[in-house]
């Protein structure tokens, strides 16, 4: 039988930030964290205008002391961003924090405006990704690096603490393109992208209708073999030598369709004329009551994802997490 398990994304974003409002995020955490899910993501917006966040590392820090169970981890930290010892520290000290609970979730960036704001290279975003992910597995598996000299990165002696987790904290890698299944099967443990509707979400380069979730797998597979790996669905991967499969997927839950879509839109600053028409169109979402979203997880699951993040797109956290937890949790 195949494992079922849920995720929740537990991300900051309301009109201010305060203490209160972060206490309150903390209470939402604890509460994933007793009902039993897998996985708590943090996602990254370092590029974004927008004062009302707060950064990911010291959330995560802060929700990992007050949790016991759950994974971590960011979903996705976006690796040209930040250097890889930076990476490596941050990850085995957290992977210490947590007692071997951290997941290094990555990606490359995908808004050239993001890399224009801070004069960096946004067609050179694949390549220092992998050479972060290189040094970054050096770091957590080799007591120290001696000297490194990459196209992007040079330094001489230099340690990271070292992890709980071993060989080292898992990493899942985001998106969905060749290059990122390469990643995925030459450096990862999980491939985790978006769920997609056909012929868009970080699939813009094939054209519509020459891909599916089968045949990303399959071209996942391909790749695999070829780093002596073997992809596993159904169920985490047990070793390294396995690559496993996780989706995530927009959500809104209100037994009022039309408010679920009007509350998103709001959350996500967008208008419908720009999102186009409400009949699940919206890029990799899903609008409306418990039973509808089960339908879709079932779905997801049964496309071979062991696991499936939820990520409410809706300023109230905390209806959206009551409504999981009361109608959502005891289907799975």
């Amino acid at each position: 039988m195949s494992e079922k398990k849920l995720g929740y994304n537990i991300r900051i974003k309301a009109e201010k930030v305060d203490h209160e409002v972060f206490k309150e995020y903390v209470e939402i955490a604890k509460r994933a964290d007793k009902a039993g899910l897998y996985f708590l993501a943090f996602p990254e917006f370092f590029g974004r205008f927008d004062r009302n966040r707060i950064h990911i590392i010291p959330y995560m820090t802060a929700i990992a002391t007050n949790t016991e169970h759950a994974l971590v981890g960011p979903d996705v930290l976006q690796i040209p961003f930040l250097h890889p010892k930076h990476i490596a520290d941050i990850g085995a000290s957290l992977d210490i924090i947590t007692n071997g609970r951290f997941v290094l979730g990555i990606g490359t960036g995908w808004q050239p405006a993001e890399f224009e704001k801070f004069g960096l290279s946004f067609k050179d975003r694949g390549k220092i990704t992998d050479e972060s992910l290189d040094i970054i597995i050096k770091l957590w598996t080799q007591p120290s690096i001696a000297e490194y000299n990459g196209k992007f990165f040079r330094f001489k002696e230099v340690c990271s603490p070292p992890c709980i987790q071993k060989p080292h904290p898992p990493i899942w890698v985001g998106g969905a393109s060749d290059a990122a299944l390469r990643r995925t099967a030459q450096y990862g443990n999980e491939w985790a992208p978006t769920w997609w509707l056909e012929g868009c979400s970080g699939l813009s380069s094939l054209p519509a209708g020459t891909w599916s979730v089968e045949e990303r797998l399959d071209k996942l597979r391909d790749y695999s073999r070829k780093f002596g790996k073997e992809v596993v669905v159904g169920r985490a991967p047990r070793t390294p030598k396995e690559v496993g499969y996780n989706q995530r997927i927009h959500v809104n839950i209100n037994p009022d369709k039309e408010k679920a879509l009007e509350d998103a839109q709001r959350f996500s600053g967008v208008t419908r004329k720009a999102w186009g028409p409400a009949e699940f169109k919206m890029r990799d979402s899903v609008f409306g009551n418990a039973e509808e979203i089960i339908e879709k997880l079932e779905e997801i699951y049964n496309s071979g994802a062991y696991l499936i993040t939820l990520y409410p797109l809706s300023a109230d956290s905390r209806t959206q997490w009551e409504r999981i937890e009361r109608e959502v949790l005891p289907s799975l």
